[in-house]
């Protein structure tokens, strides 16, 4: 067999991540009908089973889910496990002017990061694995990091919108 670049874990984590993208769309069934596969093929792609660790979710069907779920954790996962770090954009031109709720969710998101890793440096000073994920730290951070990225891409369309008057 040769080297494969992922984990065990790394696996694992797209695997949780599918089950809470297909809960959040209702199930597995009502899922299905959001793409090109069934029900059962679905289970297979969000089974922790050894049976199916092999079994992962392609990408299209991937776009179709998180587009129906209005859900990025599988593609948030993904850009984790390659070193990156999704980044949602504004929806809409409105959501352009939308100043203190693009703060308001940056202020706290970043809290969240900085509580959890207060909580996980309170007991020794060190944070450990099982500290970031029982504690969801790379999480909260990646979801800090987003919530800032929203805001400079609202600096940047200012910028851009007065530049072209």
């Amino acid at each position: 067999m040769s080297f494969r670049p992922t984990t065990e874990h790394d696996r694992a984590s797209l695997k949780s991540a599918v089950r809470r993208l297909l809960r959040g769309i209702g199930g597995q069934d009502e899922a299905a009908g959001a793409t090109r596969v069934g029900q059962q093929t679905l289970s297979k792609y969000a089974s922790p089973s050894s049976a199916h660790d092999r079994d992962h979710i392609p990408v299209d069907v991937l776009m179709d889910l998180t587009i129906d779920g209005d859900d990025p954790a599988v593609v948030r996962t993904l850009c984790r496990l390659a070193n990156g770090v999704f980044v949602p954009l504004p929806r809409s031109r409105e959501a352009i002017t939308n100043w203190p709720s693009a703060v308001g969710v940056a202020v706290k998101r970043g809290a969240d990061a900085a509580e959890a890793i207060c909580s996980a440096l309170s007991d020794d000073g060190q944070i450990t694995r099982q500290e970031i994920e029982d504690l969801e730290i790379a999480d909260k951070l990646s979801r800090a990091i987003e919530a800032l990225i929203v805001l400079q891409t609202h600096a940047r369309s200012v910028l851009d919108q007065e530049a072209a008057e």
